[in-house]
């Protein structure tokens, strides 16, 4: 059986060897400083193609990374895999078989009060970000596994000038062209924004082009995760596209709820479940705006408090000083203790006259020599 995507008979072709270059000399390249930005931004992406072509996979989840920084990523990785020359030729893919994305944001949501014409107008300045991954999935590299959960994603206008819902249905399509196209195995984007519309669209998609694969007893099958979307009734949608009611004709689907055999017998296996409405909020897993992660942090962040400026009050304790061990109690009369004190105090002073201003005045009296 041929392997899937590769066809008319042909072999999969070599890999190219990685050069052992020094991290210096990578270093050294001008536009991968230009697109890092910083000498520890480019040592991460080093270490980080390192790691990936020795598992294979390109993990990113949980990062929480800004968008910018993660273009930057995703750029620095394909130019440092060419320098180290892992691409020779135009047609040559990084060897990653799974990219994991989830929980890092790849679409900047427009705010409450902005209007739906300067949503449209500003639509393809916020789809770069996906636009810049899909290609990076769909031509540099060989993943046949791709999870975009909780990237808060989600279609605006659900028609063809809406750039992130046709970005997002090429990842269920044909990667490359001739004997080197393949297909993506299992495509996840739960937890995510989509509707009905999109959940129509992007399963379409996904099994015409399938159907057309030459080899029809060894077809490419899809996993499409869709869970935890805001799709309305998802198991409607499947049943209108399994009976047909579309244009193209009945499709080979199935849930993950069905039993076995008719999950081995479809081409495309659907996981819907977890639909949620438009009230409940983001899972904690996905990156919440900068705006509300600065408004929960001040209010749980306590006040601070003002110093008094009154001294602190002390404590009455209602005990008795306690004597110290030193002094003891004379045990003598009293008349007795009373002479001995008039007797050691120092004699008293008589009280200096006090000068008057005509005094003053006067002269000294000086005496005679």
């Amino acid at each position: 059986m041929p392997v899937d995507g590769i066809v008319n008979g042909g072999t999969e072709p070599a890999r190219p060897k990685v050069q052992d270059v020094p991290d210096d000399e990578v270093l050294n390249d001008v536009s991968l400083m230009k697109t890092c930005g910083t000498k520890e931004t480019a040592l991460k992406c080093i270490r980080m193609l390192d790691k990936c072509l020795e598992t294979g996979k390109l993990d990113l989840s949980g990062e929480d990374m800004p968008e910018e920084m993660l273009v930057k990523t995703i750029k620095a990785v394909g130019k440092i895999g060419g320098i180290k020359g892992l691409m020779p030729t135009r047609t040559s893919t990084l060897p990653i078989n799974e990219i994991n994305l989830s929980g890092n944001s790849l679409l900047t949501p427009p705010s409450p009060s902005e209007h739906t014409a300067a949503v449209k107008a500003n639509l393809k300045r916020r789809a770069e970000t996906v636009q810049l991954i899909v290609q990076f999935v769909r031509v540099s590299t060989e993943a046949r596994t791709v999870i975009f959960d909780n990237c808060n994603l989600e279609g605006y206008s659900h028609d063809k000038d809406d750039l992130v819902e046709l970005e997002l249905v090429r990842l269920v399509k044909k990667f490359g062209a001739g004997k080197n196209s393949r297909y993506a195995e299992r495509v996840s984007l739960a937890g995510n924004r989509f509707g009905q519309e999109f959940c129509r669209r992007i399963i379409e998609g996904a099994y015409w082009e399938r159907n057309r694969h030459p080899d029809k007893d060894d077809m490419p099958k899809l996993f499409l995760d869709l869970s935890k979307n805001r799709i309305p009734h998802p198991e409607r949608i499947v049943e209108e596209l399994k009976e047909g009611k579309t244009a193209g004709g009945p499709m080979s689907l199935a849930t993950t709820t069905d039993p076995e055999d008719v999950r081995k017998e479809a081409l495309i296996i659907l996981d819907i479940s977890g639909q949620r409405d438009h009230s409940p909020s983001a899972p904690r897993e996905g990156r919440r705006p900068l705006i509300e992660q600065l408004r929960q942090d001040r209010q749980r962040r306590p006040s601070p408090r003002r110093p008094s400026r009154s001294p602190p009050r002390r404590s009455r304790s209602r005990t008795p000083p306690r004597r110290s061990p030193s002094r003891r109690r004379d045990s003598r009369p009293r008349d007795s203790r009373r002479r001995d004190s008039r007797r050691r105090s120092p004699p008293r002073r008589s009280p200096s006259r006090r000068r008057s201003r005509s005094d003053s005045r006067q002269p000294r009296r000086r005496g005679r020599h």
